[in-house]
């Protein structure tokens, strides 16, 4: 917040008797600096405070506070009447700092320590979180008067200043995010009767500086002139909105790419067998474990937010996929346990007959061998286990061809389906549509 003083002139001050009778015919007329503390108005009208904005650096752009660090320079340049003009002509000359030529002053700068002898905007920024002077030991403010021949004055006041901004950001479309910041600029305590702010040049873009690049956002910037309502007083307001797109590539290469190639790693277990348990579970859940981490990192650094957003859509889909590639080998692998099940009931209850005889060998508790005869059997359906052929009995839905059938079709659906996902995930995410 930045604040200007004032003090009155001095009555006693050494100046010509035409001003000291029109500083004292002002002391009764509503364009004087009175003991109110109001700006030198004119007649007809509030005071127009022209203004100009150089926006110097940006930095800082914090999502999880909602900010951004603002570095600028603002100019005020207003005029004063002939009465308190000659107040200022007296001020300037009793301060040693006017030069006079013949018929026209040039301008007089004033330094900080005598901003008191003269009315200054009491401009403060509405959405600030905090403003700074960016260094204390040098002065960044200075004021510029100028009486011309018709004895009227020209004032121009310029301070550099830091401030922290507040901002309303959404992260419904992040990482392709656009924030609109407004930085909004007012009188802290005449409403818009009083004063009226107003830009040089409506029309035309702001000053900045060349240099200034941003390392994750494009940005850009649009002014215009309002009236704000606070408390029931409505002020007289300009605005400056920056708006902040988000940069996609950062996240391409820190997020999209990196969880991406973590997914496919994980359908690497469709190709190592159904004896691979302690390789195929650890690399589901090292991957699904690597994807919770990186989704934390993503989160640690937005705020809580009741609504999902594209990246969220992204890394839930992505560890669904790795959990999808865990659930099938168990569900493979429970199918071959049934198969197993099944083939040694099937071994234990088979009844031989025919006229040939094949002998069944199993270990009792009694170590006895049976022997039993059967005539040979035409198999419906044949099932091969390793090397041995047993064509005496009809094999399970489940048998280990449709085991490993399943993952040689995981093989190709699950990269299908995830190229699916992206085909309609990216333009969505592109065009803002979620």
């Amino acid at each position: 917040m930045v604040f200007w003083r004032f003090v009155l002139a001095d009555n006693n001050a050494d100046d010509t008797q035409k001003c000291l009778g029109a500083a004292k015919l002002a002391s009764t007329n509503r364009n004087h600096l009175d003991q109110s503390g109001k700006p030198p108005l004119p007649e007809n009208g509030p005071l127009s405070i022209m203004t100009q904005l150089y926006v110097e650096d940006i930095n800082s752009i914090n999502a999880l506070d909602m900010d951004f660090r603002l570095d600028f320079f603002i100019w005020h340049g207003w005029n004063a009447t002939k009465p308190m003009c000659c107040i200022y002509k007296s001020n300037l000359k009793r301060l040693g700092i006017l030069n006079v030529t013949k018929h026209e002053f040039d301008y007089a700068i004033v330094s900080k320590n005598h901003l008191k002898f003269f009315w200054i905007p009491d401009t403060y920024v509405v959405n600030a979180k905090r403003v700074n002077r960016p260094s204390k030991a040098l002065s960044t403010e200075v004021l510029k008067v100028k009486i011309n021949d018709t004895g009227e004055c020209q004032l121009e006041y310029s301070v550099k200043l830091a401030a922290v901004i507040g901002c309303q950001m959404e992260f419904k479309h992040y990482p392709v995010d656009i924030q609109v910041c407004p930085f909004i600029l007012r009188s802290y305590s005449y409403p818009y009767n009083d004063v009226e702010y107003k830009w040089v040049v409506e029309n035309e873009t702001l000053d900045v500086n060349r240099d200034l690049k941003l390392l994750q956002h494009n940005f850009y910037l649009s002014k215009s002139s309002s009236k704000l309502a606070t408390l029931e007083v409505t002020y007289s307001t300009i605005v400056v909105n920056f708006t902040f797109e988000r940069r996609i590539s950062y996240h391409v290469m820190q997020v999209f790419a990196p969880s991406a190639l973590i997914v496919m790693l994980s359908w690497f277990s469709f190709w190592m067998g159904l004896d691979a348990i302690p390789g195929r579970v650890t690399l589901c859940i090292t991957s699904l474990l690597s994807l919770f981490t990186q989704f934390s990192g993503i989160r640690h650094d937005l705020p809580a937010a009741s609504y999902i957003n594209g990246i969220d859509i992204w890394m839930a889909t992505c560890m669904l996929f790795v959990f999808a590639t865990l659930m099938e080998f168990v569900i493979i692998k429970y199918l071959d346990k049934q198969r197993q099940i099944y083939f040694r009931k099937q071994v234990k209850g088979t009844i031989l007959r025919g006229n040939s005889q094949m002998t069944l060998s199993t270990d009792v508790e009694n170590g006895s061998e049976m022997n039993l005869s059967t005539p040979p059997l035409t198999p419906k359906l044949a099932w091969n286990i390793g090397a041995v052929s047993h064509h005496w009995f009809k094999p399970p839905s489940w048998s280990l061809d449709w085991v490993i059938k399943i993952d040689h079709v995981s093989r190709v659906l699950f990269p299908i389906a995830f190229f699916v996902f992206n085909t309609f995930y990216w333009p969505i995410l592109l065009t803002r549509m979620l």
